[in-house]
């Protein structure tokens, strides 16, 4: 058993981290945990599949579980409601369809809420085609969703936006560059005359974080990209990828171009405009097409910073949904509405209750996702 927990926890080192930090609330971790009725856990989901979250929401009522509104948890942060039975928040990331296709009527059936954090960027104008794969929400569908007066529709950023924030090359964007399938992934930087995440092959790819991290942004020589593009491009543009040495080539091409470049960074004033419009973008568009206040936001990859949160503020946003908070390992009263952390899903089946999951199994559970190559975040 300790060496199924061992391998698990191999696959996932940022949960191993927090885990052996003991940054997750006791529950995730105890043998015989307490009950939760002085906190709200807070879970994260991507993508819904039916047998996995049919399993979860069935343990929660079970055991005797309730799901709170966004405007119940902000009572509780704030001291003014108290829930007369355990109570988590579900929280929805990004905006695919199975929110609408099996998330949505699996809650209805349980009585359960939730809030869910789009990225407008990508949502559809017109519901699209099902083909089984990963796809976005479309807009008619959002508003479906919050008609039902089961999911609180709120903001996930305008772009989801990573950014370069070294000098150091990485890879070279290509064909496979990006394995997720919603397209999230790809940096986006300055080609010169917008703010895009629309690459063209041989872009060189340097190191990268979440834009709402606040970290400045790094200037790539476009001197240097129009070289690598230009070389794809004139051998064969993406079937320049099919040859074994591709990467080889394409690295002697980038170190010839680099030589006379010099590091440059965006100042601090840039990356302030850039999250401020960014986030006011989201509100704005999602209070329009949704017709509704939008008070709330969720960071992309769960990573924001003091600039954020000041700026979000400002804004009008009433709080920030993060994934790890440092000093706070879960939700109690009186504690800040801009930093609230959450939890992997996986860790749902860990709450106080009869068919609690071990620790060993939830992990065992993430490499046979991986195995499968369904979502593993």
């Amino acid at each position: 058993m300790r060496e199924k927990l061992l391998k698990g926890l191999q696959e996932s080192p940022n949960e191993a981290r927090r885990l052996l930090t003991q940054r997750y609330p006791p529950f995730v971790t105890a043998l015989r945990p307490k009950p939760t009725c002085d906190e709200i856990p807070v879970f994260m989901f991507h993508t819904v599949h039916r047998p996995n979250f049919a399993a979860q929401l069935a343990y929660l009522k079970a055991n005797g579980y309730q799901t709170a509104t966004l405007s119940q948890f902000m009572a509780f942060l704030q001291g003014t409601w108290q829930p007369a039975q355990p109570t988590v928040l579900l929280t929805f990331d990004d905006g695919d369809i199975s929110w609408y296709d099996t998330a949505l009527p699996l809650l209805e059936q349980y009585s359960f809420t939730a809030t869910g954090f789009v990225v407008p960027n990508y949502i559809k104008a017109e519901p699209q085609r099902r083909t089984g794969a990963k796809t976005w929400l479309s807009w008619p569908e959002l508003r479906a969703m919050e008609r039902s007066g089961v999911f609180d529709i709120q903001s996930h950023s305008h772009y989801h936006a990573q950014v370069f924030i070294r000098p150091k090359r990485i890879d070279f964007y290509h064909p496979g560059f990006d394995a997720n399938p919603l397209g999230l992934d790809i940096p986006w930087l300055n080609d010169g005359t917008q703010f895009t995440n629309q690459l063209r092959w041989g872009t060189p790819i340097y190191m990268y974080a979440p834009q709402l991290a606040g970290q400045p942004r790094y200037c790539d020589d476009q001197h240097v990209r129009q070289a690598c593009v230009a070389y794809v491009n004139d051998n064969g543009g993406i079937h320049f990828f099919e040859q074994p040495d591709w990467r080889e080539t394409l690295t002697t091409v980038f170190k010839s171009a680099q030589r006379a470049s010099q590091p440059t960074f965006a100042p601090e004033s840039e990356t302030r405009a850039l999250i401020s419009v960014n986030l006011a973008r989201s509100k704005s568009i999602l209070e329009e097409k949704l017709d509704k206040p939008i008070t709330h936001l969720c960071y992309p990859y769960g990573t924001g910073s003091d600039m954020a949160v000041q700026i979000s503020s400002e804004l009008g946003y009433e709080s920030n949904f993060w994934v790890e908070v440092p000093g706070r390992r879960t939700n109690r009263p009186n504690q800040s509405p801009f930093f609230i952390p959450r939890l992997k899903d996986d860790y749902l089946m860990r709450l106080p209750g009869t068919g609690r999951h071990s620790l060993s199994s939830v992990f065992m559970r993430k490499l046979k996702r991986r195995a499968q190559a369904l979502d593993t975040y």
